[in-house]
């Protein structure tokens, strides 16, 4: 007689983890973020978009047609942003049919546009989160990055909304050097709420190619700082429902989820491989999703097994901890190799503190000692 066989049970983390990994392994295109607008009611100064206006961007049906390929090529999460996702007027009619289809669906917004009508239709699409973005602890804070007064009051009204409605949220804060000072303040706030709190320190250019944003990142030792004291390395910066971190170099080039189970389609309906790294820039409105999955696979591929010459990584001896990427390089330089000077002075410091943290060094060095005494200092654990 047969034995019953055993059914493994798993949280929903472990299985999005598992079904992510089982994606990557047979390329397919399980998440996707879709951005239904560049439009958005606030002005932050780090945004990495190329305009808050809503030009020429794809009307409901083509977005809908996007989503029955998507669901056709295997892909089973989605995620929604903007812009400002709520600028847009269908935008939740766009994610009501994604739901209708079967998706789960992840909602990015900036929570200022929710009305009780709105966290209404939110909570019946029973999203898998909403992720909110955090921009300061006090208004003044929140409104030097935004650049809107009034937003904060606005802010804490829509969230206090979706709270009342028990949908549950996720807030993100972008650390830079207007808000670094309200970090503690930020997670204290929203934690007594209880609410997830998590923050980034990575600030893009503009996909326009626009460095402006960059004079608002962080100093590398602020950010290890931060680090140190949170135990956090930052979100991807798209949200959703990815499940690795940052894309980092290793012994290949690309070593996160882009373009092995994951893809971002733009307003224009360009597909690229995530939203703050716009190429192949692959037109769905003349081509498939099919064919734009296998261009942008094509390209993870190439650029893998052939990077170019300024590809060092695989050599340095700070490639364990360093946290560039490709897109980071690809931003700032149009190349994907470089080595960029402020992830190199991060890792530096990550290393220095590392070393000084390993019982080895304990051993064989003293508190004066030049090695560690230089790593205390530069990495702020010299108190």
């Amino acid at each position: 007689m047969d034995q019953p066989r055993h059914t493994e049970t798993l949280n929903r983390e472990e299985f999005w983890e598992r079904l992510y990994r089982k994606a990557g392994e047979q390329r397919v295109p399980i998440y996707a973020m879709i951005e239904l607008t560049y439009g958005c009611n606030l002005r932050c100064v780090h945004c990495y978009n190329p305009t808050h206006l809503a030009q020429g961007e794809l009307p409901k049906e083509k977005v809908i047609h996007i989503i029955d390929q998507l669901a056709d090529q295997g892909c089973a999460d989605l995620a929604f942003s903007g812009g400002e996702l709520l600028t847009r007027r269908d935008a939740l009619e766009i994610v009501s049919y994604a739901k209708e289809k079967g998706f789960t669906v992840t909602l990015l917004t900036n929570a200022t546009m929710i009305t009780p009508d709105a966290a209404d239709r939110i909570r019946s699409l029973q999203p898998k989160a909403v992720e909110i973005s955090l921009y300061g602890a006090t208004q003044e804070t929140y409104e030097r990055v935004t650049r809107i007064p009034g937003s904060f009051p606005l802010f804490l009204r829509g969230v206090g909304l979706l709270r009342e409605r028990l949908i549950p949220l996720v807030i993100k804060m972008p650390v830079m050097t207007l808000n670094q000072h309200e970090v503690h303040q930020a997670k204290a706030l929203v934690e007594s709420w209880g609410i997830k709190f998590v923050y980034c320190c990575e600030i893009f250019p503009r996909v326009d190619g626009s460095p402006e944003p960059l004079q608002y990142r962080i100093a590398p030792k602020d950010v290890l700082r931060l680090d140190q004291e949170y135990g956090q390395t930052g979100w991807r910066a798209e949200g959703g429902g990815q499940t690795e971190g940052a894309c980092r170099r290793r012994e290949r080039l690309f070593t996160c989820t882009c373009g092995k189970s994951s893809l971002a389609v733009t307003p224009y309906g360009e597909m690229n491989l995530c939203v703050s790294f716009p190429v192949p820039k692959y037109d769905l409105c003349t081509g498939s999703v099919a064919d734009g999955w296998m261009s942008l696979t094509r390209l993870i591929d190439e650029a893998n097994a052939n990077p170019g010459e300024a590809y060092e990584c695989p050599t340095c001896e700070l490639d364990g901890v360093c946290r560039q990427g490709p897109m980071n390089a690809w931003l700032e330089t149009g190349k994907l190799e470089p080595c960029l000077p402020y992830f190199k002075e991060l890792a530096r410091l990550e290393h220095s503190y590392l070393v000084l943290r390993s019982p080895s060094s304990s051993k064989t060095s003293t508190q004066g000692s030049g090695t560690e005494a230089e790593a205390r200092h530069e990495t702020g654990d010299d108190r």
